[in-house]
């Protein structure tokens, strides 16, 4: 626990401080030599814990922390599937780029893109559900507590990035 509050809480003090209703979040991160494995490259377990970050900063940033604490609301990790492309190497500058693309059913999509240049090198898609004070979001619920959250995915052709 102590480890995910020592990654977390610098992220959780700059989303606050930064909040601008965006609706893309954009970190900017480096491979660290603790997340690197025996092969010299980052850990595949690791990518799993840059998402949750790039997450964080979305969920804090967009605002729907705030409203789906209010109503009540927590989300859950109910679905993901990492697709790795490219290895990320030690001390490697790379961005996560996190987004809502859609709703499926109940389940509130995101997806994260590490990217070195316009190089996609991992994507990880997440699905959310939520549990409000009564159980688990009915599909109409849903929709509404992610009301004006979700935006177009990123222009990805070939693993590249592309000008939208």
């Amino acid at each position: 626990m102590l480890g995910y509050v020592a990654r977390t809480l610098p992220l959780l003090v700059r989303a606050r401080l930064r909040k601008s209703q965006r609706l893309v979040s954009r970190l900017e991160r480096r491979v660290a030599l603790s997340e690197v494995d025996y092969n010299l490259h980052m850990n595949q377990a690791v990518y799993a814990q840059v998402g949750e970050l790039g997450r964080t900063d979305w969920i804090l940033g967009v605002g729907a922390w705030d409203r789906w604490r209010a109503d009540g609301i927590n989300p859950v990790v109910a679905e993901q599937r990492i697709i790795y492309r490219r290895e990320m190497k030690p001390r490697q500058r790379y961005a996560v780029d996190t987004r809502a693309t859609g709703m499926d059913g109940r389940l509130l999509c995101l997806d994260s893109h590490l990217i070195v240049g316009d190089r996609v090198h991992a994507k990880l898609e997440v699905k959310l559900i939520f549990v409000g004070p009564n159980g688990v979001l009915s599909v109409e619920a849903a929709e509404a507590a992610c009301e004006g959250l979700v935006t177009d995915a990123l222009a990805v052709n070939a693993w590249v990035t592309k000008p939208s």
